[in-house]
């Protein structure tokens, strides 16, 4: 299940009760598609590998319960956001609407909440009219509930104040302008959103300017994805784990890291909606290099020295900067994943090795396997959950 769902369903589980009968975790699953996934258009492919991951999780099946069946529901609708399906993702939000006043009533947590998430999803791909109308829907429910931690009237509002701002400014000549209120990297960077028709996005233009030498340039950002967020106090999401980089996610059209170690930091931007290798999420796709207080284009310079400069994904691209490797986090679900390392050695970008990792079932450790680039294992141990999220990026 997707990180931006997990805070969802913990919701739920602080506020729905017990009371159904409990299910089989195959009937749950069964009940899903059958009654729940009605309506969607063309998400047969999404459906099936949905189904075939739920009839493959052991773990999950070991702690079926009445709220797993929210649990996958919840991770349907991330497949379909996953995959470009926004128009099927709305939809089984409204299938959720209408299951969550049936078992909880309209002024219910789920309700509130779910009205929230459909109203975030219409706000990422640009539609404010929308996102505005199921916002109000929240706010309404919200106020009804009781004032605690994780009643988010006020969130609500806020976010209606935003999208009104925003739409105000859009009506008005269709280019916005945004600005993020702390520096970055010794840059303040602001930028400016022009409509495109033809997408139906905003193409961007980031301008960087330097606190300290007051040198300035502007480059191309890219285009917005998911109905970027586009004010003036923008806030930029730390993106550093240590010594390790990562790429970052969502709206944000760019980041620097070091990418061939020489202790000055690149530019990576040019965001590409859905044009990552993996789940469809974007891909940053230039690659500049600051010389004299200009940017220049070294993107051909560094795709022509690996493969992996070509997989700048969201998400999942990472750099560590104290053993001079870039690593590219392949595909994997919660439980089972890995990602490949290039070494970075006397100029060149060498394939090191692959780890692989397995969440224990009966622990909250995790089993580790060092593979070669020809796939043989080198090395494998059990850690703590600690000790692996402490030391994951040094296997």
């Amino acid at each position: 299940m997707k990180t931006y769902l997990l805070p969802i369903f913990a919701l739920l589980i602080v506020s729905c009760g017990d009371s159904r009968p409990e299910l089989t975790y195959d009937e749950m699953l069964n009940d899903v598609v059958l009654n729940f996934n009605i309506g969607t258009v063309g998400g047969d492919s999404v459906l099936k590998n949905f189904v075939k991951k739920a009839q493959a999780d052991s773990v999950a099946r070991q702690y079926s319960n009445p709220t797993m069946k929210e649990e996958m529901m919840f991770t349907l609708i991330s497949d379909y956001i996953d995959a470009g399906q926004v128009d099927n993702a709305q939809h089984l939000y409204d299938n959720m609407l209408k299951y969550a006043e049936q078992e909880y009533g309209k002024v219910s947590q789920m309700t509130a909440t779910t009205y929230k998430e459909k109203a975030h999803l219409y706000e990422r791909v640009g539609d404010l009219e929308n996102a505005i109308q199921m916002m109000q829907k929240s706010a309404e429910v919200f106020k009804n509930l009781p004032k605690n931690d994780i009643n988010y009237y006020k969130d609500a509002e806020e976010f209606i104040r935003r999208c009104e701002e925003q739409k105000s400014k859009q009506a008005a000549n269709n280019i916005i302008s945004f600005f993020y209120e702390q520096p970055i990297n010794k840059y303040t960077v602001s930028g400016i959103a022009n409509e495109n028709s033809e997408f139906k996005c905003y193409d961007l233009i980031l301008t960087f300017h330097h606190i300290d030498t007051g040198q300035e340039f502007s480059v191309y950002g890219g285009r917005t994805s998911w109905g970027m967020k586009l004010d003036d106090n923008l806030a930029y999401p730390d993106n550093k784990d240590g010594d390790v980089i990562k790429s970052p996610e969502y709206d944000i059209p760019f980041f620097f890291a070091d990418l061939d170690f020489d202790g000055k930091d690149e530019l990576i931007t040019d965001l590409s909606p859905y044009g990552g290798s993996q789940r469809n999420v974007g891909a940053f796709t230039s690659i500049y290099k600051i010389k004299n207080g200009n940017a220049i284009d070294a993107t051909d310079y560094f795709t022509n020295k690996s493969e992996i400069f070509k997989s700048i994904d969201q998400y999942y691209f990472f750099v560590n900067n104290a053993r001079k490797e870039i690593i590219l986090y392949a595909d994997g679900g919660a439980y089972s994943f890995g990602w490949e390392i290039y070494k970075f050695n006397n100029g060149e970008y060498i394939y090191d090795r692959y780890i692989h990792c397995d969440q224990n079932i009966n622990s909250s450790g995790y089993t580790v396997i060092v593979l070669s680039p020809q796939g043989q294992p080198i090395k494998s141990f059990t850690v703590s959950e600690d000790k692996f999220n402490r030391d994951k990026w040094n296997y």
